[in-house]
């Protein structure tokens, strides 16, 4: 995997993530990826404005040949009411084939449910090599309910992806992966925020709460806490 000539660095506000995801996207289909995974773990973001600037990049790269698709009708109507300067061709993802046109180079899929996981896989499927985003995917979201065969059927979709950028933040610091570097591990110190460890895969919650205890006597902790603070742009 090749490496950028200059670290890239946690961001420390929502702009510059966003700037951050749609770069490491581009460079991972530039690399061969054609199934890619964004995924920004913030609380109540808000994912559409995030999408507008992905669909703004997908203009620039493909023109008018690729489809934003949404997993709900609501969120399709209003990109189509608020992405009229855009001018891009929105579906939803129970049109099938519709939204799969053969004259499309790459398709944008904002924020699919597991309710979803079998159309979405069809709609992968028919994509076939060409690039394929999945923007904050909620996959994992309805447990309850799921059946076994179910969820493996999700997990074994999601290993087909490469997640290009992924941001959790965490008590005590911030899960983060920046393709096409490695997973890192940082932690909240007095001076900042602080690079803890580079991991090949992604590490569990377990995996992370090892960590910490070995690193700094502490559990990671809850999925906000202090770090609210950290990424104060998410407010606005």
């Amino acid at each position: 995997m090749p490496q950028p000539t200059e670290p890239i660095l946690l961001p420390d506000n929502l702009e510059d993530a966003i700037a951050q995801a749609i770069a490491a996207a581009h460079q991972a289909i530039a690399d061969g990826g054609n199934r890619v995974l964004v995924d920004l773990r913030f609380p109540e973001l808000k994912v559409m404005p995030i999408a507008y600037e992905f669909a703004a990049s997908f203009n620039q790269i493909y023109g008018q040949e690729w489809q934003a698709i949404f997993s709900d009708a609501g969120a399709a109507a209003l990109a189509r009411r608020e992405w009229a300067d855009l001018d891009v061709s929105v579906r939803g993802v129970n049109e099938g084939r519709k939204a799969i046109r053969e004259e499309d180079k790459a398709f944008l899929l904002i924020e699919p449910t597991s309710v979803e996981v079998e159309l979405v896989e069809k709609l992968a499927q028919l994509a076939g090599d060409r690039p394929f985003v999945m923007l904050n995917p909620r996959l994992e979201n309805s447990e309850v309910g799921l059946g076994l065969s179910a969820r493996q059927m999700r997990d074994r979709f999601l290993s087909t992806f490469e997640t290009a950028y992924y941001i959790k933040p965490l008590e005590l610091g911030a899960l983060w992966r920046c393709y096409p570097q490695t997973w890192q591990v940082w932690q909240q110190t007095p001076s900042g925020m602080q690079p803890m460890a580079e991991v090949t895969q992604r590490p569990s919650s377990d995996d992370i709460d090892r960590l910490f205890q070995q690193k700094t006597g502490k559990q990671s902790g809850s999925f906000l806490g202090r770090l609210q603070q950290f990424f104060n742009a998410l407010s606005r």
